[in-house]
């Protein structure tokens, strides 16, 4: 279980589990609980390691500007080892590319939808996001990828185009 996880690594980099992420973790348990079909909680579970390495709450809306349904990808949050620098660089990217990934699949599946939205956690996540949508524009995999503030926003071409990357 994520809380069990976080609150072990919470120990090892010497921080409190209640107080390090109490608020976020309590919006994905909300949602985890929710008999909703357009509100999930997400987990990013590697079972090598058997790690948590985010969690983040997923909707399913319209939204103005948008034709069709909206997957917002909200309430991101990382593991405390990712956040206290005590993993590799590598793996904070890694989790970025999962989540994208994540939410890509999950758009094609449950929760069915052309446009994707992710609000980012740092400027830094806006910087990597933006070259990974260059980098997917490059090869046509997306109609469109836009930054607005804290938002990156994609507009899926179609699913053959995405399976082919």
């Amino acid at each position: 279980m994520l809380e069990t996880d976080w609150s072990k690594q919470c120990s090892k980099v010497g921080d409190d589990f209640e107080s390090y992420g109490a608020a976020a973790v309590s919006m994905v348990r909300k949602f985890a609980e929710t008999d909703s079909n357009s509100e999930w909680a997400l987990g990013l579970y590697d079972k090598t390691s058997k790690r948590y390495y985010a969690s983040a709450c997923a909707i399913l809306a319209t939204q103005k500007g948008y034709s069709g349904r909206v997957l917002r990808i909200r309430e991101v949050v990382v593991c405390p080892l990712l956040d206290y620098g005590n993993l590799p660089e590598t793996e904070y990217v890694d989790t970025l590319i999962h989540l994208l990934n994540g939410a890509v699949r999950l758009s094609d599946t449950s929760l069915k939808a052309r446009h994707i939205k992710i609000h980012l956690r740092s400027p830094a996540d806006a910087v990597f996001f933006r070259a990974i949508g260059t980098a997917l524009d490059s090869k046509s995999v997306f109609a469109a990828t836009e930054a607005h503030g804290a938002w990156l926003s994609f507009t899926k071409k179609n699913a053959a185009a995405l399976k082919a990357v």
